[in-house]
């Protein structure tokens, strides 16, 4: 299938209206009917609706997602980790239980917590200061979801630090993996997800919203287009005689390699092939993460991945400064070969550590299913 070009207006009066036939039309358009397990391969045009373009190749992140409006989890809990203690937190913590748990040993931060809706929780201290951030695993929330740790307001010596924590339902289809073309993006959106699965249920249909997200070099976020579509199911699925393959989460085995570059509390070094290991399977990767145990300070830690002695990463892995995963990364990794071999052998580089606190103990992860 042709891939379909999506123009936006980013100064359109309503982001449902964002969507136009060109740069130099601004007549609105609608979006086709999504199909549940299909790979839709789109190009992204950002137009200024006076009949140019805006460049957005220099943008750090762009995000597209199809997904409800703030979907958060309904079940499960989370992990919140605070200077290498751990507390597992129910996905609908009150303010007052988390406050609590924040305050108690061995956190002892002393702050104060509120909750304007479930899943959202503002974290104020009490004292002035700078703060580390904490690190959230969301793995065991349902439906899938994200956990994020922001500041508001960043603590100094006159200043009490502000933090939001949020938690969100992964979107039915999402990607941040697009690639400059010629006055814009392009990029694919899998609609085969479980999260997709699961919210289409036994439904023809499901109503969603199409949404992109923008962040500038600065790292200013801006969302140019948020506009209704529909996702409805197959007619011809997996094993149907004549039908091609039906790629899909149901049909795919995922793994995560997990690799300790370090000990967790050895400094982290720069060098080449500081781990070096095969993999066991053909792989496609779909994402790349790094953590570590202790922040760096100064600058950021930056680490490379290569096959077979080349890199598959565009632009490489990070972690901020005073932060402790590549998640919360101003500018996150793109990977530009997804495609291991079976048996082929993979080497970690570090190639940048904090100039004050390198970091220590850290970890590289490979997410991905098999090919």
């Amino acid at each position: 299938m042709a891939t379909e070009s999506i123009f936006v207006n980013v100064n359109a009066d309503a982001l449902a209206d964002s969507r136009v036939i060109s740069q130099t039309n601004n007549t609105q358009k609608g979006f086709q009917k999504f199909v549940v397990g299909d790979l839709r391969d789109l190009n992204l045009y950002f137009s200024d609706g006076a009949g140019s373009y805006v460049d957005v190749s220099s943008y750090a992140t762009v995000r597209v997602g199809v997904g409800g409006i703030n979907k958060r989890p309904t079940g499960g809990t989370w992990e919140f980790t605070h200077g290498g203690n751990d507390a597992t937190i129910d996905y609908a913590v009150s303010a007052s239980s988390l406050e609590l748990t924040l305050d108690a040993s061995p956190f002892s931060l002393g702050v104060s917590v509120t909750s304007p809706v479930t899943g959202v929780w503002i974290v104020k201290f009490d004292a002035v200061g700078a703060q580390t951030l904490p690190t959230l695993d969301a793995s065991d929330l349902t439906p899938d979801a994200t956990a994020s740790a922001k500041r508001l307001v960043t603590g100094d010596g006159s200043t009490k630090e502000e933090w939001i924590i949020r938690l969100f339902e992964t979107p039915w289809a999402y990607s941040e993996s697009w690639s400059n073309i010629t006055n814009g993006k392009t990029g694919t959106l899998n609609f085969g997800t479980e999260n997709l699965f699961k919210a289409m249920g036994t439904a023809d249909s499901l109503a969603g919203y199409f949404e992109i997200e923008l962040t500038d070099a600065g790292g200013n976020v801006t969302t140019v287009i948020q506009s209704p579509v529909t996702i409805v199911g197959p007619v011809i699925g997996d094993g149907v005689a004549g039908s091609g393959a039906f790629e899909s989460y149901i049909t795919k085995t995922y793994e995560a390699i997990i690799c300790t570059v370090t000990e967790e509390d050895a400094n982290v070094a720069t060098g080449t092939g500081l781990i070096t290991f095969r993999v066991p399977y053909a792989m496609t990767v779909t994402e790349v993460r790094a953590s570590v145990k202790t922040a760096p300070t100064g600058s950021t830690i930056i680490v490379d991945i290569n096959e077979t002695g080349s890199t598959i990463l565009s632009t490489k892995l990070s972690i901020d400064v005073s932060e402790t995963t590549s998640t919360t990364a101003g500018t996150p990794p793109v990977i530009s070969d997804s495609a291991l071999a079976d048996d082929a052998q993979i080497t970690i580089d570090v190639d940048q550590v904090g100039s004050s606190t390198t970091g220590a103990g850290l970890k590289v992860y490979i997410l991905g299913y098999r090919a």
